[in-house]
């Protein structure tokens, strides 16, 4: 029985098929691509990547995608916080959605290394997650609208890391001296652009760092971790660390959301 609101409509975070016979189109399965290399994207996030040409039938689609299917997720961890009037629906593709992508071998290169984890991981915090998906997404769009650029997400640099890295507990995890101590460094993302010149391939890579600070909670230890950490970068830049870690020619450090 199809469980309704009290609008008459399907409930937003229970999955509710109404037995609706669905033909996934190559549409859809570059939804649940663009889910499994994102883990998580809100409704205005995919729009942005889609551009349909209906965003209502859209929105309808991504409908039938949890309901129907079950191939994506309403994760529930953003239901307190759901406004259905100001709150862009977010998604996720399930265990059911990577287990069909992966069958038909069209599982992509993830852009972030949290985009699949067991049930019982760790989850990262919300906000903090999403500031790391929408630097990284607003990077890949950008290269979108340049004919000789290319968005290189985190797996294709780790499929060409070297075997210990590729074997190592956290691949991010970058070596690094300071003050005669050993420590690592866990950017919060990986990516590179490609860019044609002159028809040779050129890269330029980028270590992520994203800082959520605001007035009510920024702190002179805050302040003093984020230069510590700059401290830290630019002496494994010095001694291009990257190198050896994740065999990649350069490395720039991006910080978002810090003064």
């Amino acid at each position: 029985m199809v469980k309704l609101d009290t609008l008459g409509r399907r409930s937003r975070f229970e999955r509710s098929p109404t037995g609706k016979r669905m033909r996934l189109t190559p549409r859809d399965q570059e939804i649940l691509s663009w889910l499994y290399r994102y883990r998580y994207l809100r409704h205005d996030h995919l729009i942005r990547i889609f551009d349909p040409k209906s965003p209502k039938r859209f929105a309808e689609r991504l409908g039938d995608l949890f309901h129907e299917t079950g191939f994506i997720n309403r994760p529930l961890l953003q239901a307190p916080l759901f406004d259905a009037r100001a709150t862009p629906m977010m998604y996720e593709i399930s265990n059911k959605g990577a287990a069909y992508l992966e069958a038909l071998e069209l599982l992509p290169h993830r852009a972030v290394t949290f985009s699949r984890r067991p049930r019982d991981s760790f989850n990262p915090q919300m906000l903090h997650t999403i500031m790391i998906i929408e630097s990284l997404l607003e990077a890949e769009l950008a290269t979108r609208s340049e004919l000789d650029q290319r968005f290189v997400p985190v797996d294709e640099i780790l499929a060409r890391a070297p075997e210990a890295t590729r074997k190592a507990r956290n691949p991010l995890a970058l070596p690094v001296r300071i003050d005669g101590r050993k420590t690592q460094l866990i950017p919060d993302a990986l990516y590179g652009i490609e860019y044609q010149i002159n028809g040779e391939s050129r890269y330029r890579f980028h270590a992520l760092e994203c800082e959520r600070t605001s007035p009510t909670y920024r702190s002179g230890t805050a302040t003093s971790s984020t230069r510590k950490k700059q401290a830290a970068y630019a002496a494994a830049i010095q001694a291009q660390a990257f190198k050896a870690c994740w065999g990649i020619p350069n490395l720039e450090v991006k910080i978002i959301g810090h003064d």
